[in-house]
């Protein structure tokens, strides 16, 4: 029993059974988090609304990711990974990924009480969670929605986020150096191009191409063709990545009645205004916004770098 939370028979109804704080809960009063498990921060950031996070992964002994595939590393069951949300300091939630040793994930996340004193288990969601800026917390069906981008549902752990210059803690360099990966990437992933190409192209990997706009069969964006995924494979130039081949200059599906024409492309070059990708990240309110889920606020930050992008392409790349 620690702090009036009991952890019995393997339950997960409180975070502090999770063995994020030790086992049992046992650094659950200190928040002092367990040997073993290791903070990292991905040099690329999906945008939350504005909400703080720290997040936390935890490898079982004597095991390594399988990274056969550069672009879909597998977890050996018995990886566990967290995810802590904070508004203006304050714990909103913590969510849990754990492979169970059969090999399938378990998806939940844990409401914090107003006092930071519990965080319990909600399995059904909360919308508009109080004094944040509407903020949501999914529910377990909610969790594949956004997880199902990748084969082994885990986000942002991986290549090209944790191979960034901007990466702290378990970075890909430390993953390397302490033989954590079964085939360390040669030479590490750099996202091509100049500094305004790399950001956008890193925004939009992180923000639609890691959990949808890829080419996985649940991933949700892909059966429009447009693919913002960073592959591995095609990180030469600007123009290899999947970004530039299915939005630069393509015409887009999505109408919207009176502010487009008929052929009116994802991105415009130099144009922002005729932009429908450029339109839709800025806009909150379904069908027209993206991402279509856990967002009720404009990135004015993200929005800035995909401008700057875009109006910095010559008008003949257009086509």
């Amino acid at each position: 029993m620690e702090g009036g939370i009991v952890c019995e028979g393997g339950g997960l109804q409180h975070l502090a059974c999770t063995g994020l704080y030790g086992e049992g809960g046992k650094g659950w009063e200190k928040r002092a988090v367990a040997a073993g498990i290791r903070a990292f921060e991905p040099g690329l950031q999906l945008w939350s609304d504005g909400l703080e996070k720290s997040r936390f992964i935890q490898l079982p002994p004597g095991t390594r990711i399988d990274t056969s595939r550069p672009d879909e590393w597998r977890f050996p069951p018995g990886t566990k990974l967290w995810k802590e949300f904070r508004w203006k300091g304050k714990p909103i939630e913590t969510r849990l990924l754990w492979k169970k040793p059969e090999g399938k994930w378990l998806r939940t996340t844990y409401r914090w009480s107003d006092d930071g004193q519990q965080a319990t288990e909600l399995t059904d969601g909360e919308k508009n969670v109080p004094g944040t800026p509407g903020h949501e917390i999914p529910s377990q069906v909610d969790c594949l929605t956004c997880h199902g981008g990748r084969e082994d549902e885990v986000l942002g752990f991986e290549a090209v986020a944790l191979g960034h210059e901007a990466a702290r803690g378990l970075t890909l360099a430390k993953l390397v150096e302490e033989g954590q990966l079964t085939h360390p990437p040669e030479p590490a992933p750099r996202i091509p191009g100049s500094e305004v190409d790399r950001a956008a192209l890193g925004y939009l990997h992180m923000n639609c191409g890691v959990s949808c706009h890829n080419a996985n069969p649940l991933a949700l964006g892909g059966g429009g063709g447009l693919m913002l995924r960073l592959e591995a494979a095609e990180l030469g130039s600007v123009h290899l990545t999947d970004a530039w081949k299915t939005a630069v200059g393509v015409r887009s599906i999505f109408r919207t009645t009176g502010l487009f024409g008929d052929a009116v492309p994802r991105i415009a070059p130099g144009d922002v205004k005729r932009s429908t990708l450029f339109h839709r990240m800025s806009a909150r309110g379904l069908p027209v916004q993206m991402p279509p889920i856990g967002t009720h606020v404009v990135d004015e930050q993200g929005r800035g770098v995909l401008q700057r992008w875009i109006e910095s392409m010559p008008t003949t790349a257009e086509r």
